[in-house]
């Protein structure tokens, strides 16, 4: 038998039953645990999430008492289904908060953007996502990431560092930064992509490297 849990918790566990307030975060599992020291609920088991705009799943959790702060671990996918927001990672982290949800994932292999035409991986991603959409984001070592120029020509960028700015509708890559495209490599100590027009911009030491077709034979 699955367990079920609703959060925010009214008050605390008295002889294994939960007592919740209204209803706003769905959380079940195989097994869950209350630790009355810290205050945490721990579930481990086909742990989901359902809330506040986002479905989570993974093997394990740990949750406050308010429902403010989840901590997923292990075969982590999150779904925000009103942006078709999704990530893969081995660990998440989110807390509740004014502006929305503040995240932070760690050994991310996919997080898929299709607002901002975007899919990437990275180390750590730390960023906060309101309606379904990430509003700012950092991301850090070893990023890749995959998006379309203004041509439609699909290029691939790698980096130690992605900033996007939701307010400048850009993307800033830089730390060894290369973007590669179908016949050319360009290097760069930064990439700006300006998501609504397509451009990218080169700057500092730009180099770009051509593949020539090769000629044919006389």
């Amino acid at each position: 038998m699955r367990a079920v849990f609703a959060v925010p918790i009214a008050v605390l566990f008295l002889a294994a039953t939960v007592v919740a307030a209204a209803e706003q975060v769905r959380l079940t599992s195989d097994t869950l645990q209350y630790d009355p020291s810290s205050g945490a609920v721990v579930a481990s088991g086909n742990v989901k999430v359902v809330g506040r705009g986002a479905e989570i799943t993974s093997d394990e959790g740990e949750f406050d008492s308010q429902g403010m702060r989840s901590w997923f671990r292990k075969s982590v996918l999150a779904l925000w289904p009103e942006g078709d927001l999704s990530m893969n990672c081995d660990e998440l982290i989110v807390e509740d908060g004014p502006r929305g949800q503040k995240i932070t994932a760690r050994r991310v292999t996919r997080l898929h953007d299709p607002v901002r035409n975007v899919t990437m991986r990275a180390d750590v991603v730390e960023g906060t996502v309101a309606g379904g959409v990430f509003t700012d984001y950092v991301a850090r070592g070893n990023v890749v990431a995959d998006a379309v120029t203004s041509g439609g020509e699909p290029t691939r960028v790698s980096g130690q560092r992605l900033q996007y700015s939701g307010a400048q509708g850009t993307l800033e890559l830089s730390g060894e930064a290369v973007a590669i495209q179908k016949d050319r490599r360009i290097t760069a100590d930064t990439f700006i992509f300006y998501l609504q027009s397509g451009k990218i911009e080169a700057v500092g030491n730009p180099r770009m490297v051509v593949d020539l077709p090769p000629q044919e034979a006389q």
